[in-house]
């Protein structure tokens, strides 16, 4: 078992803040994560914001879709949820990936996973969109790494740049298996619950794995005894803390046992 898998803050901290915010991704450093996941849309004039949705409602609370608008006009909302938190954070903007990773360029060792949301090709071709995220995202240098459900983005990184690739796979399988050995990527992600029941080790290939929506100490430490080596929370801070109990009454227990009642 790896005892030291790295934790990916999945959208930042977006248990405790709006996620896909700078906030979100300033508290996901503060909690020594190892890497951050974020997602990226395109607005109408081709520049990529930190965005999961294509619909601004759920982050903004404003109707309205990402890609209709343009940059200027995406500056000037607040990514704030306030369904889930009221007036809290009234102000936190809605970020161009360009300002995020010139922040986040500069937290040495960190890993920033840019996810491409496949809305976005549905009105942008995939060279197109991945230049546009390259070119954004270029503060980051060997720190990022290209990311999504769908192939045609890794394909069109790998052409366009020497930068490391994740594939997220849409379920587990043979065939997704197959695929992801064809393709190569650095990375492969799976939600945990895709994953087959049981212990036996996940297969091999020239990726990493790293498995997202993990949120307790018991799932993590199952993973990691399969071979995983990156674990993606919303809640890293907390994750990494109960991981470090458990480890801490692992590492105790063995001297209890034998002993006899005084």
């Amino acid at each position: 078992m790896d005892e030291h898998p790295r934790i990916i803050a999945h959208r930042g901290v977006a248990r405790s803040y709006p996620e896909n915010t700078l906030a979100a991704f300033e508290a996901a450093v503060a909690a020594g994560a190892d890497g951050i996941e974020l997602d990226i849309q395109l607005t109408a004039d081709g520049v990529p914001v930190v965005l999961h949705d294509p619909s601004l409602q759920r982050t903004t609370g404003v109707d309205g879709d990402v890609n209709r608008l343009t940059a200027a006009a995406v500056d000037a909302l607040s990514a704030c949820e306030p369904a889930r938190f009221g007036e809290r954070f009234r102000g936190e903007p809605l970020p161009r990936l360009t300002r995020v990773a010139e922040r986040l360029s500069a937290v040495p060792g960190l890993w920033v996973f840019i996810e491409v949301k496949p809305e976005v090709l549905r009105h942008h071709s995939a060279p197109a969109t991945v230049q546009a995220v390259l070119a954004a995202s270029e503060a980051l240098g060997d720190q990022r790494v290209i990311i999504s459900f769908r192939d045609d983005v890794l394909q069109a990184t790998r052409s366009q740049a020497r930068a490391a690739v994740g594939w997220v796979i849409p379920r587990y399988g043979t065939a997704a298996i197959e695929r992801a050995r064809a393709l190569t990527p650095e990375f492969l992600f799976c939600h945990h619950k895709l994953l087959p029941a049981g212990m036996a080790r996940l297969p091999d290939g020239p990726w990493d794995w790293a498995i997202y929506e993990v949120d307790d100490a018991s799932l993590a430490e199952r993973l990691c005894r399969r071979g995983v080596g990156w674990l993606e929370s919303m809640c890293p801070g907390e994750l990494r803390a109960a991981m470090s109990r458990a480890a801490g009454e692992r590492a105790v227990s063995p001297s209890r046992q034998g002993r006899t009642p005084d």
